[in-house]
């Protein structure tokens, strides 16, 4: 349907390209727009677009807290130049962290509020710990900090290690954007650059050079020690080192590595640039390392003859020999720590008896113990010979009594110039298992023709023995008797004690 528009006399509708109203002929006219009035509405729309840019301009501004990143993040440079690493940390000294309960240590938060709104500058604070993504790994620049359905890159440096004097270092801060804008934060400057400047010029000290380690014990039961006998005096007053127990549990294997822990001691340590003072030069050293050495040298497994230089104490002459004990001062230490001994028989040994000895263990010492030391146990029982002792002598015709009659002889230096005869012996040894003393008697009866008639003296000598080395010793009992009845004499001296066995030497009658 065609446009229509109303006659300006009559009021009627008349076709839109009519000109003259079918209804009261008058002439239609048609409005122009005025230049005028475009010129006022073009106005008024720049007018408005600049109201607008005005406010959101000023929202922007006003509405959110712009701050520059470089001010919440700390590069931190350690090392001396050429050798030092950079990371970065969250800047605890900077004055958007330090908002409190009074507000009044936090300024370029609360400024954004009235002091009645404390708890959002807190809130604010809070936010921006959290949500800006920093490496906990200095070392690692690309460390993700959080994982998501999307992995968050932290925030990093171009450059992390071998940093010298005059280098640049670009920082990226990266941060939750979205979070912060819930708190009306707006991070501004986040990628800019560090000039690097100061750094020391220390030499770098290492106190693992001249460390080494030595191992002992056998495979599967080694122990490790450290040695810094080699140490420079600088490292032996700045460091003590330890072997993490884990490292050495008495278990090591050929192969296997331990771990060895140097903790610098110095009083001078400064830990903003990694340096000690000695002797008026400054050093670059870390705080706390580790090196790790490769376990060798760990024999295999021996046997272990809890007898070998162990022999017997023997005391006593034979057949009244006893063992006070076991001698171990020629064994290994390990035999004298590990073993106590049990003796078959103790007392009333003779020589060439037969005794058995056995090997127990000390208490707190097992098979497991010895294993861990690098042996087995080869044997726990020996047998020894009672050898190389002194021995009574039990029979007369096993002694030579050419010593012994010349030191009896001596007896009848009295009656010198009167006819003398031997006429009679006897040998006397006390009976098994009694303590008798002495243990043996030699007798020998001479009959003694004096100017007033006949007498009889006796004459003995005790404790015959040979010593372990061959030499005869005795005793010549230097109280003779005389009697003018030679069987009272016998009866008195050889015969009277029942606990000894006397045997009768047939001899024939001989001058003296």
């Amino acid at each position: 349907m065609a446009k229509r528009i109303r006659c300006r006399n009559c009021g009627e509708y008349i076709p839109n390209n009519a000109k003259v109203c079918m209804y009261c002929n008058t002439r239609v006219t048609k409005k122009k727009i005025s230049p005028k009035l475009v010129f006022v509405i073009i106005l008024w729309a720049i007018v408005i677009a600049a109201l607008c840019c005005t406010a959101y301009y000023f929202y922007e501004r006003f509405a959110f807290l712009e701050i520059d990143a470089s001010q919440l993040i700390k590069v931190n440079i350690d090392g001396s130049t050429g050798d030092a690493s950079a990371y970065l940390s969250l800047d605890d000294e900077s004055e958007y962290f330090k908002a409190n309960a009074t507000g009044k240590d936090a300024p370029l938060l609360t400024d954004v509020f009235d002091t009645n709104n404390l708890k959002k500058a807190q809130d604010m604070q809070i936010a921006l710990k959290a949500d800006i993504y920093i490496a906990s790994d200095p070392k690692d620049s690309n460390f993700l900090y959080r994982m998501g359905a999307e992995s968050i890159k932290a925030s990093s440096i171009d450059k992390i290690s071998e940093i010298t004097n005059g280098d640049i270092l670009t920082v990226t801060v990266r941060y939750d954007e979205k979070a912060l804008r819930k708190f009306k934060i707006k991070l501004t400057n986040t990628t800019y650059t560090v000039n690097v400047s100061d750094l020391n010029s220390a030499e770098s000290l290492n106190p693992f050079a001249d460390i080494s380690v030595n191992f002992s014990g056998t495979d599967g039961y080694g122990t490790a020690e450290i040695n810094t006998s080699k140490c420079k005096q600088i490292v032996l007053d700045n460091f003590t080192f330890s072997i993490t127990t884990s490292s050495n549990n008495g278990e090591l294997s050929n192969d296997n590595t331990v771990t060895v822990v140097a903790n610098c001691t110095s009083a001078s340590y400064d830990p903003n640039d990694s340096t000690i003072e000695y002797n008026g030069k400054k050093y670059v050293v870390s705080k706390s390392s580790s090196s790790e050495f490769t376990v060798s040298g760990l024999g295999s497994v021996q046997e272990l003859d809890p007898f070998e230089n162990v022999t017997v104490n023997f005391t006593g002459i034979s057949p009244r020999i006893s063992v006070s004990g076991m001698n171990t001062d020629n064994a290994i230490d390990l035999i004298k720590k590990a073993f106590d001994y049990t003796i078959s028989q103790t007392s009333n040994l003779k020589l060439g008896d037969v005794i058995t000895v056995t090997a127990i263990y000390k208490s707190g010492f097992d098979d497991e113990d010895l294993l861990e030391k690098g042996f087995t146990l080869l044997k726990s029982k020996r047998t020894y010979i009672v050898e190389n002792v002194d021995a009574y002598a039990t029979k007369v015709k096993d002694i030579d009594l050419t010593n012994i009659k010349a030191e009896m002889h001596k007896q009848l230096s009295s009656f010198s110039g009167y006819e003398i005869n031997l006429v009679n012996a006897y040998f006397n040894t006390a009976k098994t298992q009694t303590a008798n003393e002495p243990y043996n008697q030699y007798f020998e009866v001479y009959e003694i023709k004096l100017d007033t008639g006949t007498i009889y003296r006796i004459v003995e000598a005790d404790n015959i023995y040979t010593t372990a080395s061959g030499e005869l010793r005795f005793t010549v009992n230097e109280n003779a008797r005389n009697s003018g009845i030679k069987e009272i004499l016998i009866d008195q001296f050889v015969k009277l004690n029942s606990n000894y066995k006397t045997k009768n030497i047939k001899i024939k009658s001989t001058p003296i």
